[in-house]
């Protein structure tokens, strides 16, 4: 090449590692469901955590009033907080998603709560979600595990 400044920037970028695949949205009864994931487990845990964006396309406003997984004893929203120095956790009945609006799960805030795991959740596999919502009824959603800032877990 001619110019060696371009050549090792191409060198770079081929050696560079990728980024992880962006989660794609998944779709249901006017319920969007995107940036779905829950962060790996070590062994001996039985709690885990999930994170994902609901984003109501209806014109009513809806409510997630219940989540199952096939992984999982039981799984509840819990919403995060700090009170001081000290990290607090609660588990929340509902979770409204206003019409056109979205409801936000993520590290450190309001997250999923996997109780009571079957095994560990492992980086690289999916873990199935029903999320069942007032209006909008049941919504199947797939979680990659993954890494991530899963702060508080």
């Amino acid at each position: 090449m001619r110019h060696p400044l371009l050549a090792l920037a191409l060198m770079l970028a081929a050696c560079a590692p990728a980024a992880p695949p962006a989660a794609q949205a998944q779709v249901a009864n006017g319920i969007e469901v995107r940036d779905a994931w829950a962060a790996p487990t070590p062994g001996g845990v039985d709690v885990a955590a999930g994170y994902l964006t609901i984003v109501n396309r209806g014109r009513e406003a809806d409510r997630l009033v219940a989540i199952e997984s096939a992984r999982a004893a039981r799984v509840e929203v819990h919403e995060m907080s700090m009170d001081g120095a000290v990290m607090r956790m609660r588990p929340l009945a509902g979770l409204d998603i206003p019409a056109g609006g979205q409801a936000m799960l993520r590290p450190s805030g309001n997250h999923l709560m996997f109780i009571d795991i079957t095994q560990p959740f492992v980086a690289g596999e999916t873990i199935p979600v029903r999320l069942q919502f007032e209006r909008a009824g049941a919504v199947e959603v797939q979680l990659p595990v993954r890494r991530g800032a899963s702060h508080g877990h």
